[in-house]
């Protein structure tokens, strides 16, 4: 199993100096990424400010302000929202005003328009594998507003055709193979059929479909009443509580029929 060696511990400044250089030469960071950095190389802060102060005043630290504004030019030139943008230099320890001046910043100079950026990473998107909710998503990653991610799904003429996850369930069911499963957990007809309303499935042959799995046996709906009844401990010899059952067995969908000759049985 591989474990990662102890950071060997700085013994002069020189050495919190090379550790610097070689984390920016990996990459670009912030001041509060490079001092994390330095702290594991060592406890001495008096080093550590002067390296970065240092550093900062030849060129090689941005300053926050001017990383903000470089993250955030790149984010917008690779088709990213200002939410993503605020969110990861939040991460990287920039302050949330100095983010937001950064952003505002851009979008004067460049004149941006946000909504712009996202129509157009959705122009150049591939859609066959989306359901509507999978893109919705995808796109809200990138960071840009709910408001236009509806507002350009909306627009875009395959975008605004494609089925939710549930519409495309709801496509591929088996209405009868769902029947069954619900009545297996003693559900009567009428909650069955709400529920496959609410999962979207064609409802349209529910009565002839359950009048054929009553028809062959594959469901007794009276037998599944008294079933469910036996679930609870209604005294039936007491009007109130022969209510109480009544409206209980209502509730999971029952027929007065189904439920009279289970109370009555």
């Amino acid at each position: 199993m591989f474990t990662q060696r102890p950071i060997k511990q700085a013994k002069t400044i020189d050495n919190v100096y090379g550790s610097a250089f070689y984390h920016l030469e990996a990459k670009d960071r912030t001041i509060d990424e490079l001092r994390k950095k330095l702290e594991a190389k060592t406890d001495n802060q008096e080093w550590i400010d002067t390296v970065l102060s240092d550093l900062i005043g030849r060129g090689y630290l941005k300053s926050d302000k001017d990383f903000a504004i470089n993250f955030a030019e790149m984010a917008f030139n690779s088709e990213k929202g200002s939410q993503f943008i605020l969110s990861k230099l939040k991460e990287k320890g920039i302050n949330e005003s100095i983010a937001n001046e950064a952003i505002d910043y851009l979008v004067n100079r460049d004149e941006i328009c946000e909504f712009t950026i996202l129509n157009n990473r959705l122009s150049n998107m591939t859609l066959d594998s989306y359901s509507s909710d999978k893109l919705y998503s995808t796109l809200m990653k990138y960071g840009f507003k709910s408001s236009d991610v509806r507002e350009v799904i909306k627009s875009h003429p395959i975008a605004s055709t494609l089925l939710s996850k549930m519409q495309i369930k709801a496509e591929k069911a088996d209405i009868v193979k769902e029947i069954e499963k619900l009545a297996r957990k003693l559900k009567g007809k009428s909650v069955i059929k709400r529920e496959l309303q609410q999962k979207l499935i064609d409802v349209t042959n529910f009565d002839e479909q359950i009048e054929k799995l009553e028809m062959d046996g594959s469901i007794d709906f009276y037998e599944n009443c008294r079933l469910r009844l036996d679930k609870k401990r209604f005294d039936l010899s007491n009007s109130k509580e022969k209510s109480k059952a009544y409206a209980y067995l209502y509730s999971h969908g029952f027929s007065s029929d189904e439920i009279k000759e289970t109370l009555n049985s």
